[in-house]
């Protein structure tokens, strides 16, 4: 009977397996890459962090690398910031209830970075976490965001039953404070105190003018006890000047017990009907004198505007919407912009651009092909990867509804350019999975040189080599300028090293910083050992998104706004004409 134990021993050793595999769901094991491992390619460590995963409910789900910082998002909501020079955790941020959301990248400008979670939207401070502002989108979001410094850009989901499949929302977004700087020599008034300058703004001012008049709440002037009826229009604002004409309970001198209907004491109750539900009957006579909790039911508009009206908490800041775009055919990708235009590319191989200013459709054009990732961006050019294996550029600054946009160049590459084209201040890297990475000129659009089909993720560069990793998660070491077979435009790797333990691709599309991640939390920043890079060098040239403020309010795309309480001036058109420029007395 020896074979009933060892059945035994072996039911105990599955299960004791199985349970150490619920332990924790991470894949990975990574550790920090050994110094010895990593000089084979000339590379050195910089830094190593572990982020505070847990292993059995949370991973790594999303890395971005935005300017100088690191965007960390987990599958259950949290947001992480890191420098990305120092690998210093600069915030975080939990979000929502900690269950397991969609992950969109994260958009940000010069001050803020937006995030979702579910149907809200996250405004948080870039470098110090402190929240500008939590709004609700009342629908998902279907892509990430896109921002420049005066707006937000939302593609949402719609209504069933709408004509649209999808609709772009732009917030306004609030005014930054600012605060006028002293003057270092004030001019005086005889009296001695420094004189104020006219078109200088008060803080206090400017901090008020965020919040509407409208949303302001402010007490009544009635009080809740009294014995004298106070007369009131219906129509008059009470509780607060929230913009409703909805009657509330300071229109009663009083709501507290005992209620009476004695004629000589003008005492009035609200607790004159037994019941809410219809028909309405009165008290018999046995029943006038029982003590009822005081219904409101009697007032005409709902209890929700009542209790509404009697609100005194400050309102949050909230973005104004500033137009809706509704688009029939799914957008798969955020939107591309350029100083005064939005670009939209559909699944039915259509690519909009839309005025920033009043949404009104400026160029149109149906594709041969449709958009299979991300586009590039260099400037106001965006690069167009197509699903048939071309790379097309195009001028975002311009274009019309007959002729499309403006196409600066647009070659063949082959695979299936399923991922972002890498930009460069000198070339165009196009990549696909098992199609290999093929390097262009960013001015002329001819093909430099191509990799092996399974090297085919640029993860990093520098102005010598770029960092690629194959779908087996070798990194390749390739030279950038030049291919290692002129004639056949074919480069082979100069070195190699398998870091296959770090399975979160991250793609560095700002500086020459290589780094590595895994799920389990730990993340690596290594550079090249040259002395050259030992501060942090932009690889990746500037994006173009803001209009050329023309007057004091940037975000009203550069029309010139008067300052408040300073009256306009009247141009004289004769004693402002300069007698040498003036063309008809020369």
């Amino acid at each position: 009977m020896w074979h009933r134990p060892v059945v035994a021993l072996a039911v105990i050793l599955i299960a004791a397996v199985s349970a150490s595999a619920q332990v924790s769901s991470v894949y990975s094991r990574a550790m920090p890459p050994e110094k010895a491992l990593i000089e084979r390619v000339n590379l050195k460590s910089e830094w190593t962090l572990n982020l505070p995963i847990d292993g059995r409910k949370d991973s790594i789900s999303l890395v971005q690398t935005l300017d100088d910082q690191l965007f960390v998002q987990t599958r259950s909501g949290r947001v992480i910031a890191i420098d990305a020079v120092t690998g210093r955790v600069q915030w975080a941020a939990q979000l929502g209830n900690a269950g397991y959301v969609s992950t969109f990248p994260i958009a940000t400008n010069s001050q803020y970075a937006f995030v979702s979670n579910v149907t809200t939207l996250y405004s948080f401070h870039r470098y110090t976490g402190v929240v500008e502002f939590v709004m609700d989108l009342a629908t998902m979001p279907t892509a990430g965001f896109a921002a420049d410094d005066s707006s937000i850009y939302c593609l949402l989901g719609v209504a069933a039953g709408s004509g649209a499949t999808q609709r772009i929302a732009v917030y306004k977004l609030p005014r930054p404070i600012t605060i006028q700087e002293t003057a270092k020599n004030p001019q005086l008034d005889p009296s001695g105190k420094p004189v104020r300058d006219p078109k200088s703004v008060d803080p206090v001012e400017n901090l008020m003018g965020r919040y509407p008049p409208e949303t302001l709440s402010r007490p009544s002037n009635d009080s809740f006890e009294g014995t004298t009826r106070r007369s009131r229009p219906l129509d008059s604002p009470v509780g607060g000047y929230s913009g409703s004409r909805t009657p509330s309970l300071n229109s009663l001198p009083r709501i507290t017990p005992p209620y009476t209907f004695d004629s000589d004491i003008n005492n009035d109750s609200i607790n004159l009907l037994p019941t809410l539900r219809q028909p309405y009957h009165l008290r018999t006579d046995f029943q006038r004198d029982i003590q009822q909790t005081a219904s409101i039911g009697t007032i005409p508009p709902s209890v929700a505007a009542a209790l509404a009206l009697s609100d005194l908490r400050p309102k949050n800041i909230q973005p104004q919407l500033r137009w809706e775009y509704g688009v029939a055919n799914r957008v798969l990708y955020p939107v591309s912009l350029t100083p005064l235009r939005v670009w939209l590319m559909t699944d039915a191989r259509q690519i909009l651009s839309l005025s920033k200013i009043d949404k009104k459709l400026e160029a149109s054009q149906t594709l041969d092909d449709p958009v299979s990732a991300i586009p590039g961006r260099a400037g106001v050019t965006i690069y167009l990867p197509l699903g048939s294996g071309y790379v097309v550029a195009v001028d975002g600054s311009s274009g019309s509804l007959g002729g499309g946009p403006n196409v600066l160049w647009r070659t063949t590459v082959g695979g299936i350019c399923n991922r972002p084209p890498f930009v460069t201040d000198a070339m165009v890297y196009a990549q696909g999975d098992s199609s290999g990475v093929v390097c262009l000129d960013r001015k002329s659009g001819d093909v430099l040189w191509r990799t092996e089909p399974s090297a085919d993720r640029v993860l990093a560069a520098n102005k010598e080599f770029l960092y690629v990793r194959n779908h087996q998660g070798k990194l390749f070491v390739y030279d950038a300028k030049r291919a290692t077979d002129p004639e056949g435009k074919k480069s082979l790797p100069l070195a190699w090293i398998d870091l296959s333990e770090f399975n979160i691709p991250i793609t560095n599309t700002s500086t020459d910083r290589l780094y590595l991640a895994a799920d389990n939390g730990l993340i690596v920043c290594l550079r090249d050992m040259s002395a050259k890079y030992a501060r942090p060098v932009r690889i990746a040239p500037e994006v173009s998104v803001n209009p050329a403020p023309k007057g004091p309010d940037p975000q009203n795309f550069g029309k010139e706004v008067p300052t408040p309480g300073e009256p306009k001036k009247d141009v004289d058109p004769k004693k402002d004409v300069d007698p040498k420029k003036d063309p008809v007395k020369n």
